[in-house]
């Protein structure tokens, strides 16, 4: 079998999933090693990205940024004034700030489809024109992904470049929100980021392989595995999450914990849900206490995936009765025949403990497992507050913590549990 060049697998993309042609005439530099992808949509600040980009400490390899400032067919003349304000302040900030190592273009993707304008398509037009720029030099280097509202740490590019050089197919970026000046917002933030904290830390518990963040301002991939993914879908929210399930269990996946993204704490009205939605709701329901789900649903969650190796090669008659040990709510969610049907189908397809589990996965995937959550929340475990979920999970993984703690505290200490795991992830 003819083993495919890296040209010509994004030769082969760029044919059948690519959304346009290379925009940017200027060839990039041929020691290019990272390029990052910034949509932008009704910013009134992207300088502030692009100047905290410029004066992080310069990695050994030119940078490029990719701005894509976007908007569709029909949106509102207010937004469309911003957008030209923007780029007009970047194409300042550009002809005014010279680092030998950071170039800077922007792509001014204008009149998208009303169906899909959005995030996700801003983000595929981006990286689709970053992995066409790395293919035109022949470097299989890393596509980054990061908001125009967002800050990052000194270290951020030099940390970026460390990883990819350790041979990382893709990665998660260690992330914190930034403070907000008001009050409200910064208690709502605070709820909202130990939710977000919450919900991977239980997976982990539940021993779920694909527990990670999934946040679009902070996640990475290589110009191949991207390419061989068929790239970023176009969702108009939610991105991200299909995109990191998507491509983590291709191989190599990292945690880079030794740098953050600094995500804004702002309200948003330019996405259905995600952290700006998340503030608005805050705000609009008189900052109510947060809640989320229950523990116990992960404890169900977890006596389901501790059996998972059992399995493999295993007859009718004990897999029948393996089921029957399940908890009530995975025995309501998994019903007997999609569940035996999807063993038996998969057992007759594998012959390792190790490929079963890799195609079990795939059946079981993070969607799957959330629509599993939801549902538990819905017909079997209310949702509780966030800092006692948050409180009774710590105490599930032994972690000392107080009882008196706040949120912030229980945040610090989500925060601190999420650095501990860096390095390269293996899944089975």
């Amino acid at each position: 079998m003819k083993t495919e060049t890296f040209r010509e697998k994004i030769s082969f993309y760029q044919q059948r999933f690519g959304y346009e042609a290379p925009q940017i005439p200027a060839p990039s530099h041929p020691k290019t090693e990272l390029i990052i992808v910034i949509p932008c949509y009704d910013e009134p600040n992207l300088t502030g990205t692009l100047e905290s980009l410029a004066t992080c400490q310069p990695p050994q390899a030119p940078v490029e940024v990719i701005v894509v400032v976007n908007q569709g067919v029909n949106t509102p003349e207010h937004s469309i004034a911003q957008n030209q304000q923007t780029v007009a302040q970047a194409n300042e900030w550009i002809a005014t700030n010279h680092q030998e190592w950071l170039t800077v273009h922007i792509i001014k993707a204008y009149n998208l489809p009303k169906k899909s304008a959005g995030v996700g398509l801003a983000r595929k037009i981006g990286m689709d024109e970053a992995l066409y720029r790395l293919g035109a030099i022949g470097n299989n280097g890393g596509i980054v992904c990061l908001d125009a509202d967002c800050r990052v740490a000194s270290n951020y590019l030099v940390a970026l470049e460390q990883a990819f050089a350790q041979g990382i197919q893709s990665a998660s970026i260690h992330f914190e929100h930034r403070p907000d000046v008001s009050e409200v917002l910064q208690e709502g933030i605070v709820q909202y980021e130990l939710f977000l904290r919450y919900y991977v830390a239980a997976l982990r518990l539940a021993g779920f392989p694909y527990a990670y963040h999934t946040i679009g301002s902070s996640m990475a991939v290589r110009a191949h595995i991207y390419a061989l993914s068929g790239g970023m879908n176009r969702r108009k929210a939610g991105e991200d999450f299909y995109f990191l399930h998507k491509i983590a269990p291709l191989g190599k996946y990292y945690e880079i914990s030794q740098t953050t993204v600094y995500p804004s704490s702002r309200t948003s009205h330019r996405v259905p849900f995600g952290t700006g939605k998340a503030q608005q709701k805050w705000l609009d329901h008189a900052q109510e206490t947060l809640s989320t789900y229950d523990p116990k649903t992960f404890s169900d969650l977890k006596a389901f995936l501790d059996c998972s190796p059992q399995l493999f090669q295993i007859n009718d008659h004990t897999l029948k009765e393996l089921y029957k040990t399940f908890p009530a709510s995975i025995q309501a969610f998994f019903g007997w025949e999609e569940f035996a049907a999807q063993v038996q189908d998969i057992d007759q397809k594998t012959a390792t403990l190790e490929s079963f589990l890799k195609r079990w996965y795939h059946w079981l995937d993070g969607l799957k497992i959330l629509k599993y959550v939801h549902f538990a929340r819905d017909h079997y475990y209310p949702e509780i507050p966030i800092h006692e979920a948050s409180q009774q999970l710590l105490n599930m993984l032994k972690h000392p913590s107080s009882s008196s703690a706040n949120a912030t505290a229980l945040l610090e200490t989500y925060r601190t549990i999420d650095k501990s795991h860096q390095g390269m992830v293996a899944f089975f």
